[in-house]
């Protein structure tokens, strides 16, 4: 099949976005189809080629993309994969935004969840187009650093409001004086003001030191030489840092937000309440000291990584394009849970 693929940020972006739309080229490719992947400086001047279908990423930035192709394309398919932006902001209001996604959705042959908890922000009549498939990552598993000294924590979180990422901060000042934690902090400052912050807090707190931005294979290197890592977010859409540590066996602590159960599930042993710094740090302090705790952590890591695999994924999508190709709908996820 000949694809399109639209990502609604300009390339080159170290943005996860990106980094999604690459692995999925390249899995769509391996599995023999031609792929175009384009941001939207380029997409006018391909849209009116020959494609299959459309993928388009973010249901409300591809907008345009998917009414411009629904025009140019009539007769071809158009699958909308949700992001976390999609589904818990856009989606949870009643403005342009919100009319702009369901817009989208309403058009869309298939939706493309990146995990099962977020049909629970869409209509039910949308539901029988969804599919859910879970993110991967294709970095081998990675030489591991001894660090006996500290208990070293990772933090790859690009410096935005939505991934708080000072709430660790706050944490690990709560720790008692015992502790050997140690927070390194790796991700873009998207304002000057951000930047600031950072480095203020890397001076100040002698736990905590941001490195900025990583090169994606020095960041994976961060997150192997762990004992543990920490996602702090607001919201997301399906992080790809739980697949990454699954990968290398990393134990991941998070905020208790849709996409991480719908990733980890309800029962994993290191979810906390968003925005809880006290939380977060009892999670922490028990990692640290509680060697069964630990390992119920590692052993959560293990349980994951086949569901999270590179083959787990392109099976998905070779299932879901057959489907297109077949002109078939999607399985339905009225139940709410992910295709077997």
């Amino acid at each position: 099949m000949r694809l399109l693929l639209h990502v609604p940020l300009a390339r080159g972006s170290t943005r996860g976005n990106w980094i999604t739309a690459l692995r999925w080229t390249k899995i769509l490719s391996d599995l023999g189809h031609t792929v175009r992947t384009v941001d939207p400086s380029e997409y006018a001047s391909v849209v009116h080629k020959s494609y299959d279908a459309l993928i388009a990423l973010h249901a409300r930035r591809s907008a345009d993309a998917i009414e411009l192709f629904r025009i140019a394309a009539p007769r071809s398919q158009v699958i909308v994969a949700l992001t976390g932006t999609d589904l818990h902001i856009d989606l949870t209001g009643h403005g342009a935004d919100y009319r702009s996604v369901t817009k989208s959705l309403a058009v869309a042959d298939h939706i493309v969840l990146l995990e099962p908890e977020g049909l629970k922000q869409l209509e039910p009549s949308l539901r029988s187009k969804c599919v859910v498939i879970y993110q991967s990552t294709e970095i081998p598993k990675l030489s591991r650093q001894s660090h006996a000294a500290c208990f070293k924590i990772s933090l790859l979180a690009h410096l935005r409001a939505v991934k708080d990422p000072f709430l660790i901060i706050r944490a690990v000042e709560l720790l008692p004086s015992s502790s050997k934690a140690t927070v390194i902090h790796a991700g873009e400052a998207t304002s000057p003001e951000w930047r600031n912050e950072a480095v203020r807090w890397t001076q100040r707190c002698p736990r905590y030191e941001w490195v900025g931005a990583l090169p994606h294979l020095n960041a994976m290197q961060l997150l192997a030489n762990s004992h543990v890592t920490v996602l702090t977010s607001r919201h997301e859409g399906a992080p790809s840092v739980f697949s990454e540590a699954a990968r290398q066996g990393i134990p991941m602590l998070s905020t208790r937000i849709p996409a991480s159960v719908g990733i980890l599930g309800p029962s994993h042993p290191g979810l906390f309440e968003i925005d809880d710094a006290l939380d977060l740090a009892k999670l922490i302090d028990k990692a640290e000291t509680n060697k069964k705790f630990y390992h119920e952590l590692c052993g959560a890591s293990a349980a994951l990584e086949h569901r999270l695999s590179p083959q787990a994924e392109q099976n998905a999508w070779n299932a879901l394009v057959n489907r297109v190709a077949r002109g078939q709908e999607p399985t339905s996820l009225r139940s709410g849970k992910p295709p077997a």
